[in-house]
Order: structure tokens, then sequence, then C-alpha cells
């Protein structure tokens, strides 16, 4: 009984010497991968959201450790997000378009064709920054126990749409799909969201770690950005009121899976 007490006071205490490599450093440095779903809630009626989108992020994290429990987590990471929506069955939405090129209402011009929206798929690619504490455990053998909270600010880089619906001409409506269209300062430049996370942390050589980790974050910024009419592309036709432009004031929440190396 002695001989296994002792074989397994022995082993605990290698175990957490061992893992003291990874405690004890002021930075932690490495590679992030990460998926997730995106969650969009729309902020007009004529449009819906249609299924789920998705996530896709690499980049570099950066850990500093202020001591064994508590670190600020920062870093740069580059997402290709997608946001999925289609028109409403009651409220058919139009633009104007030339080439790949959406017009805004205040640059029309003669030779724009007319485009009934009913599904679009919207790609956007961002630079991403997270601004986290992050609150550990301590080692228990090789594995450390922890939660993050914090911001994570994105800067839109580039963005463009896939959309599904009718050309219209006078008289006639020829079902079409747009592909790789772009409009000017549709999307606002920057995305902002509050995280809460939660994971785990294992030491597997030396003092190189392996996080994984399952994240929720909430946006709290509009995705869209269209301040004034003439800037606005997206409108509603009927007899009785005309063209009535409106602005997608859609919102975003993601939930995100990482796995990152750190050194």
């Amino acid at each position: 009984m002695k001989k296994i007490l002792f074989t397994v006071i022995g082993l605990s205490i290698a175990l957490t010497s061992k893992a003291q490599d990874a405690a004890n450093k002021k930075l932690q440095a490495g590679l992030i991968i990460g998926t997730g779903m995106n969650f969009q809630k729309m902020g007009t009626k004529n449009l819906n959201t249609n299924g789920i989108g998705g996530d896709f992020n690499i980049g570099a994290n950066l850990n500093f450790n202020i001591n064994e429990n508590i670190a600020f987590n920062t870093g740069l990471e580059f997402d290709i997000s997608t946001v999925r929506f289609e028109a409403s069955a009651t409220n058919p939405v139009f633009y104007k378009f030339n080439d790949t090129e959406i017009i805004r209402k205040g640059e029309w011009g003669a030779n724009n064709t007319v485009f009934q929206l009913t599904e679009r798929t919207q790609s956007a690619k961002y630079i991403s920054i997270p601004t986290m504490f992050l609150f550990r455990t301590n080692f228990i053998g090789y594995f450390r126990y922890f939660g993050k909270f914090g911001l994570r600010h994105s800067i839109l880089a580039d963005s463009k749409s896939n959309d599904v619906g009718y050309v219209v001409t006078p008289g006639d409506a020829v079902q079409s799909k747009n592909e790789n269209m772009k409009r000017k300062n549709e999307m606002l430049f920057y995305k902002g969201s509050i995280g809460l996370c939660g994971g785990a942390e294992w030491n597997f050589t030396g003092s190189t770690c392996l996080m994984a980790e399952l994240g929720y974050y909430y946006g709290f910024t509009p995705l869209y950005y269209s301040p004034k009419e003439d800037k606005m592309s997206l409108y509603t036709s009927s007899l009785v009121d005309g063209n009535k432009f409106f602005s997608n004031a859609a919102t975003q929440s993601q939930l995100m899976l990482k796995v990152s190396v750190l050194f």
C-alpha cells in the first residue's frame, strides 16, 4: 500500500514539474485555426434569414501571462464569413446593377438593369484582433482549464455576394443568378463582438501546448451601413407606394470552435 501511495505521489510531482515549463512562461505565441456558425438577425421585415452562415478563421495568437492564472489574449486573425438571407414572400425586393456592380440610388443610370432578389449568400473577409482576458486553473497533470471574456474587433477587407432571382425587363422576368456582385460601402467597415469562451489546454511536450475552445460572440454593431437613401440599393416597388428604399440593418452572432498550438 505504501509503495502504491509513494508511486502516485511521485508520478503527480513529475507531471506537475513538467507542466511548470508552460505555467512559468511570460509569453505564449502560436497559430490558431477555427470554424463556426453565423446567426443573423435581420433589421427589416423585407428580408428573412435563410439558414445558418459559416465562418473559417486562421491566424496567430499571443497570451501575455500576468500570472499563472490570468493572461491577456490578443493576436491577428483572418476570417472568411458568410451571411445568408432571402427576400420576404410578401414584399418583392429589387436592385439595379451594371455587370458585377450593384448600383446605389444616387448613381442610377439609363443602362442599369433591374434584378428581383429572392436569395443572397454574401461572403466577407475580415482582419480580426481579439482583446480578451483569459482565466485559468493551475495545471492538473498535463492539463489546465480556462475561460475567456472580452472583445473581438474585425475590420472589413472585402465582400461580395451571389444572388438568385430574376432579371426584370418590361413585360418579362427571366430567372437568373448574379455572381460575385459588389456594392460600394455596403457593409460596415467595423464589426465588434463580445465573446465568452471556455476550453482546455494540454501541455503535451516541453512548454508547447495545444488549446481547444468553444466560444459565443455577440455582435453589437450592424453588418451594413446605409445612412442616407441615396446610398441605398435595395428597394421594394408597388403601384401605390412606388419605389421605397430600405437599409438592411442586420446584426450577427457567432458560435466558434478554435484550436491553437502555442509555444
